[in-house]
């Protein structure tokens, strides 16, 4: 059997040596390979670190200034981006320590201007040692232990006492907490041009920030998508599929199979309409965060570019308005909201009687 195969390997062999490259290949020293790596990880952390900062720039006063949209699920906040090494992609850490200067200690990565960290003091960089005299554990949960210490102390008084390190010197800074929409907007890594919620927090692609060219444009975006948890669509949605799912089980108890049909129609139930309303309560949010949101239905013209099908997206079954729909039903919102502000009314969407 192996005689027999020997004859097509060797064939065969022969033919990959005649398929192979006949250019002098550079040599590359491993070393010099090894510092290329290095350097490539901090553009990468770099362009990371950027999208980041512009997505809490927008997003942070969309989610203060919006707090009373949101109604019960506010949570307090000072106005800060911070982390730790544990924060970082595992692959990045090294070049965080070396760029960022990050450690196990939380550190204050950014300030939101205008925000109540801006007007206490804090600066980028300062190490948080402690809240109300209560030490910040390093390590892994260090973001989520000075999230309760700060909510804890929040429901105490008005004011929070942070202990900070900068540079080599110790201090310590009165902050005055604000209320915001307790849905943190968060970065995906995906290249997908998308944005969603799911209830408790908000998902920017990648993609996304690379195909929204202004700041208005990114702030539609949070504020749809923020309105969406604000209203309890995701929720409604799941109720509704819920209730189809009782439907279809009634149906196999009789000997009927759906195939999850009433599930999936009664997912779809109000699906457009929810879009419809997460475009009018988002564009609300977008301007309570001080966007000027005349231009703002122009964004719709940019998706229909993007993404051709949308345009005719019409009908029953559609899980979406069309982007024409939305283009013009977003300009008579423009106009609503302009009409408040000359009028000096609150800028708060109108709900059926």
């Amino acid at each position: 059997m192996m005689k027999g195969l020997l004859i097509p390997i060797c064939l065969a062999a022969c033919a990959l040596a005649a398929c192979a490259p006949v250019t002098q290949r550079p040599q590359v020293d491993d070393k010099a390979v090894a510092q290329e790596a290095r350097k490539q990880r901090e553009l990468a952390l770099q362009d990371l670190a950027e999208d980041q900062s512009r997505l809490f720039r927008i997003s942070y006063p969309i989610l203060a200034r919006g707090a009373d949209l949101c109604a019960e699920d506010v949570h307090p906040a000072i106005g800060i981006r911070h982390g730790n090494l544990h924060s970082t992609p595992q692959e990045m850490r090294e070049a965080a320590s070396r760029v960022l200067g990050l450690t196990d200690k939380l550190q204050v990565i950014q300030v939101a201007a205008g925000s109540a960290a801006a007007r206490a003091g804090l600066q980028a960089r300062d190490v948080i040692l402690a809240v109300d005299g209560k030490a910040i554990r390093a390590g892994d949960r260090a973001r989520e232990h000075f999230t309760e210490l700060l909510a804890e102390a929040a429901k105490a008084r008005k004011s929070v006492e942070l202990k900070l390190r900068r540079a080599a010197v110790e201090m310590t800074l009165a902050v005055e907490h604000e209320r915001a929409c307790a849905y943190p907007v968060l970065l995906h890594s995906a290249d997908a041009i998308n944005a969603f919620a799911d209830g408790r927090q908000v998902i920017i692609t990648r993609g996304m920030l690379r195909f929204i060219r202004e700041d208005l444009e990114l702030a539609v975006v949070i504020g749809h998508e923020l309105a969406h948890n604000s209203m309890g669509h995701i929720r409604k949605l799941a109720g509704n599929q819920f209730l189809g799912t009782l439907l279809d089980i009634l149906a196999a108890s009789r000997g009927v199979d759906t195939q999850g049909l009433f599930g999936s129609a009664a997912a779809a139930v109000f699906s457009k309409e929810f879009e419809a309303e997460a475009d009018y309560v988002g564009l609300y949010f977008t301007a309570r965060g001080g966007y000027e949101v005349d231009k703002a239905p122009n964004f719709w013209r940019r998706m229909a570019a993007a993404n051709p099908g949308g345009i005719q997206q019409r009908g029953f079954g559609a899980s979406h308005p069309s982007t024409p729909e939305r283009f013009l039903a977003l300009e008579k919102i423009v106009e609503e909201i302009r009409a408040k502000k000359a009028a000096g009314r609150a800028l708060a969407p109108e709900f059926k009687p």
